[in-house]
């Protein structure tokens, strides 16, 4: 780089022209609603002038809706209107089982926070988990069964399913329930007692998201089909091969945590601590890393072969055989991990999420040989938040392409978008005497179903989960259900001919096998009404002996392909597999790396890009075995030259909803593509192994078909830089900051020096001073924050044309940062909201006292003053503050029920940003009042600190020198971003460590 202080970079460009953020940044104001790919014509001024004057017209002279409030005749027992209560329950958005507290608000639910007392998850929540909530209120949600497509009740459902099971009894048919992991001990208790009324019936458990190589890895080694606990807080040593854990990959919101903990001593940075990471693309987890080593996909499972055949000649052990051509493989790299990891035997951890069972099995000799079994891998208390198995789901479609199903039931799946089927294998389903779909939404599976029987959301249904053998969870109903669904446990009891209510059904697994295994002569009564109030429990966990290593099971892999390019499907952490395609919170989610939302895309290295002749946005046709897809590009840097990355997920019938989510006015576009759909199912271009479903493609050929699609990136968005006229004498310091671990016991190098005043200090902040630090080296960029402060402050979905016009309006963003070299970068994440400046910019050019400074610290914005001039937008430097250019749609009377009624909803040309959410530190002020005590630290957890699973943000009382706030903010590590310009934030940040001791982004190959 030509400026050797831009120590990161945040776009390609950046990095090829450091003053392009510079020239972006004056450009900032260039945005109006006259916008267009072109310069308006005189009939379109005319008409864009036309729309805004009758728009201003009709918004400032008509009334405001007339509202009434009815007051409670008798006030029920134990409600206070205007206090929230919170219920312990389960997250069900993806098989984790994480524990929520459900925040209700006068009877209905809108908030749901990770619950601190869980066993597993002990707090963490993610992005998936906070915006589940919306799919309680979701309005296309199925409210009736339906019957060969049209609605139907469920006595008329009931007794066609029962006479046709009947018929089934007695031709001998076969049943098939086919589920993805289900993590509910007495549902899965329902479905044996279901299938044991039929002769020919099973089980078969498929997760799109598939660790089905892991678990028959270890049933081969073992003796025992089992997916080991993985311990990352005892691992401070851990090497990763394509495991994106702390993004996507099996429990994230569990493993972020550990992960956090490991790095930690006795509340400090760990000198010990070390992750390097092998991947074809940069993932959430890789970007990170110590050591980041970029391979090709074909090489990734030999990189772990070669380090498994170090360790065993370390162990003394027989090496595996190697196949891999000599100059591919990253030897000095290998030699060094091998050193660490043997040098941490029983405090490491490997972990691989390659769909390949022999590369798992070498996982497992690896930790086998390093002493992590039991230690670092737990089997004694397994995971179950995994349980599919690939070969049961391709015996399964064998069947039904022979004929021999004469019952299907698809409860938690939909297998017609998420497996690659061809024509006759949808009609081979389509011909299924008895297809049901539990399907709460009419998806993809469901349109082929003879019956659909909608399941009931996990917040208006009891239930459970064991997400780890021996820690049992309570699902409760916090809200009177919705419409006429119905619990899956319910309809299999029906259908079973023993009709029985969920919770009773719940109570009494609960009584005969729950109870059993918690010992200690508690009462059941009293066990349930705590586990009931903990939401959960530790019992003994189930019996899974597992035997003796067999290392005559490690297979040699076979020798790799390096023909053309490879497809690598992945999974992003807003959609996952996509069953979370309803969602307008997730889709407009800026992805943490690429930054992209409302889209998947082809990601390409700048190389292939530049040797193709692709730039960004331009479709490109994507062809493997007579499959072929278009996807747009995106030139990502970190991504192998040979791997072409897309995201699963998309291309969803759930997103027809999103043709035009936004607001309706004169240059409107589409979100959604030409198919109506947002964004492009790839899962056609998964394969099937003879052991398992492959994420992995190779030979796949790329074509340019001439056209282009804009992509909805967010990262050059809101650019923080500092005009050269603005000079503060000398070069201004990096918005985000790096430090070597060696250096931080050495003494600082200089002290900052007071700035000259303009004028006098008149903030006394005599009660609490609000301020907030936040530890870039534990924030992993998961942007649950982003959505925990969207959901509780009442943030607004603009759509996919807002999103490209910079009107996104998150009061919180992610920036990511890029480090090093294009080939390698390293990621650092920034949470930047609002800093609430002591001098703020934005209170100075207000004209009419719109945002003004609070006696605690806080910088209020007033919405009922402001006349949306944007003059603070245009002043402050950190780029926070959004501008309402529309009333955005809350004609959903359904949706607005997740509203929270402590906060505004802001109308049209109103300016709003984070307030640290001070309905929260209001609250906390009267309850502390009602007790007769002061608020005490740690009293006040704005939603984006509740929420982070890392546990990088803090607030409080930077009065109080023992807050953790003071104390973090104390630290050698602290600084405040522009300082220089004397604004006083009261936001902190402590810099990024890097262990490798180079703190401008080493540690990187490619």
């Amino acid at each position: 780089m030509n400026d050797p202080h831009q120590v990161h970079w945040r776009s390609l460009d950046e990095f090829a022209d450091p003053q392009l953020a510079e020239r972006r940044a004056e450009a900032e104001f260039e945005d109006t609603p006259l916008r267009h790919d072109e310069a308006p014509g005189r009939r379109d001024f005319l008409r864009a002038t036309g729309f805004v004057l009758a728009g201003s017209a009709i918004t400032g002279c008509s009334r405001a809706p007339v509202r009434t409030a009815t007051p409670l005749p008798t006030q029920p027992e134990d409600f206070w209107p205007g206090r929230s209560d919170q219920y312990a329950t389960i997250c069900t958005a993806c098989p984790a089982s994480c524990g929520v507290l459900a925040k209700v608000r006068d009877g209905r639910p809108v908030k749901l926070e990770g619950n601190p007392d869980h066993p597993v998850s002990r707090g963490g929540l993610c992005a998936v988990g906070q915006a589940s909530i919306l799919s309680l209120y979701d309005s296309h949600r199925l409210g009736q069964p339906q019957a060969a497509g049209k609605p139907a009740s469920w006595e008329e459902t009931d007794r066609a399913i029962l006479t046709a099971l009947d018929s089934i009894r007695k031709q001998k048919g076969a049943v098939r329930i086919l589920t993805g992991t289900v993590t509910s001990p007495s549902l899965q208790e329902r479905i044996r007692a279901f299938a044991a009324t039929f002769e020919n019936a099973r089980h078969v458990v498929f997760d799109p998201l598939s660790s089905s190589a892991i678990l028959d890895a270890h049933e081969a080694l073992f003796g025992t089909r089992v997916l080991p606990r993985m311990r990352f807080e005892k691992a401070p040593v851990v090497a990763a091969f394509e495991a994106d854990f702390l993004g996507t990959w099996i429990s994230p919101a569990e493993f972020t945590r550990g992960y956090r903990e490991a790095r930690l001593e006795n509340g400090k940075p760990s000198a010990h601590a070390w992750h390097t990471h092998f991947e074809s693309h940069l993932s959430l987890t890789g970007g990170g890393a110590e050591e980041r080593v970029r391979l090709a996909p074909g090489h990734i499972a030999h990189a772990l072969a070669a380090l498994v055949s170090r360790l065993a000649s370390r162990a003394g052990a027989k090496p595996p055989a190697l196949t891999a051509p000599a100059g591919v493989l990253p030897e000095k790299e290998l030699d060094a991990l091998a050193a660490r990891l043997w040098n941490a035997r029983g405090r490491s951890l490997v972990v691989c999420g390659l769909a390949d069972v022999k590369a798992q099995k070498l996982c497992a000799f690896a930790n086998q040989l390093l002493g992590n079994y039991g230690t670092t891998l737990d089997l004694e208390r397994p995971s179950m938040q995994r349980q599919g198995s690939d070969r049961a789901m391709a015996g399964l479609l064998q069947e039904i392409s022979a004929g021999q199903v004469a019952a299907l039931f698809v409860h938690g799946l939909n297998p017609v978008a998420e497996l690659p089927l061809d024509k006759p294998a949808l009609d081979a389903l389509r011909r299924i005497p008895l297809l049901v779909s539990l399907s709460s939404r009419a998806d993809e599976t469901a349109e082929l179903a003879r019956f659909v029987c909608p399941d009931a959301d996990p917040l208006e249904s009891w239930g459970d989960a064991e997400p780890v053998s021996g820690t049992v969870c309570i699902q409760q109903p916090v809200f009177r259900q919705v419409g006429h669904s119905r619990p899956a446990m319910e309809s299999l009891a029906a259908w079973s001919g023993k009709p029985a209510t969920t919770r009773d059904q719940v109570r009494a697994y609960w009584r005969d096998s729950i109870h059993p295994r918690h010992g200690g002569g508690q009462p059941f009564e009293e066990f349930w009404r705590a586990s009931l109030q903990a939401g959960a429990a530790e019992v003994k966990p189930l019996s899974r002996a597992a035997g003796a290593f067999r290392q005559e099971a490690v297979e040699a892999l076979p020798v790799p392909k390096t023909d053309g390019m490879t497809a690598v499907l992945y999974a992003k952490t807003a959609i996952l597999d996509g069953r979370h395609a309803y969602n307008p919170w997730l889709q407009e989610l800026p992805d943490p790396i690429s930054k992209a939302a409302w889209d998947n895309y082809a990601c390409v290295s700048p190389a292939k890009a530049a040797a193709l002749g692709l730039a960004d946005g331009d479709l490109i046709k994507i062809t493997a075995a007579g499959h072929s897809i278009e996807l747009p590009v995106l030139i990502q840097a970190g991504q192998h030259d040979d791997a072409v990355a897309i995201a699963l997920g998309y291309g969803r019938r759930a997103s027809q909803r999103f043709a035009n989510p936004g607001p309706k006015w004169l240059y409107a576009r589409p979100t959604t593509g030409a198919d109506g759909l947002v964004g492009v199912n790839a899962s056609c271009l998964l394969q099937w192994t003879p052991e398992s479903l492959a994420y992995q493609r190779a030979g796949v050929q790329i074509e340019k078909t001439g056209r282009n699609r804009e992509l909805a990136v967010t990262q050059t968005h809101h650019s923080l830089t500092m005009p050269p006229k603005l000079d503060p004498g000398g070069p201004p310091r990096p918005i985000v900051q790096e430090v070597s671990l060696d250096s931080l016991s050495a003494p600082p190098e200089h002290k900052d020096e007071a700035h000259p005043e303009l004028w006098p200090r008149d903030h006394k902040y005599t009660g609490h001073r609000w301020a907030m630090a936040i530890d870039l080296d534990a924030c992993s960029g998961c942007s649950a924050c982003v959505v925990s402060c969207q959901i509780e402050n009442n943030v607004p979905v603009a759509g996919r044309d807002e999103v490209i016009r910079n009107r996104e309006m998150h009061w919180l963003r992610i920036d990511r940062y890029y480090s090093g070299t294009p080939e390698n970068p390293r990621v650092a994440h920034q949470p930047m909201m609002c800093q609430h400046c002591e001098h703020a910019p934005c209170e100075t050019v207000c004209p009419v006292l719109a945002t003004v400074h609070s006696s605690e610290g806080l910088n209020q914005q007033i919405y009922n003053r402001c006349v949306g001039t944007r003059y603070c937008a245009n002043n402050c430097p950190y780029k926070v503050r959004r501008f309402n250019w529309f009333d955005y749609p809350h004609e959903d009377r359904l949706v607005n029920l997740v509203l929270n009624p402590d906060v505004t909803v802001r109308s049209r040309g109103v300016m709003e940003k984070c307030s640290f959410c001070v309905q929260r530190i209001q609250e906390a002020k009267i309850e502390a009042k009602r007790l007769g005590k002061p608020v005490a630290d740690g009293d006040v957890a704005p939603a984006c600190q509740q929420s982070c699973p890392a546990q990088a943000i803090v607030f409080g009382d930077l009065n109080d020198p023992k807050s953790q706030v003071s104390q973090w903010a104390a630290q050698p590590r602290g600084y405040r971003v522009l300082e220089e310009i004397n604004v006083r934030p009261s936001v902190y940040y402590l810099k990024v460590i890097r262990r490798d001791g180079e703190a401008n982004g080493g540690g990187q190959h490619g």
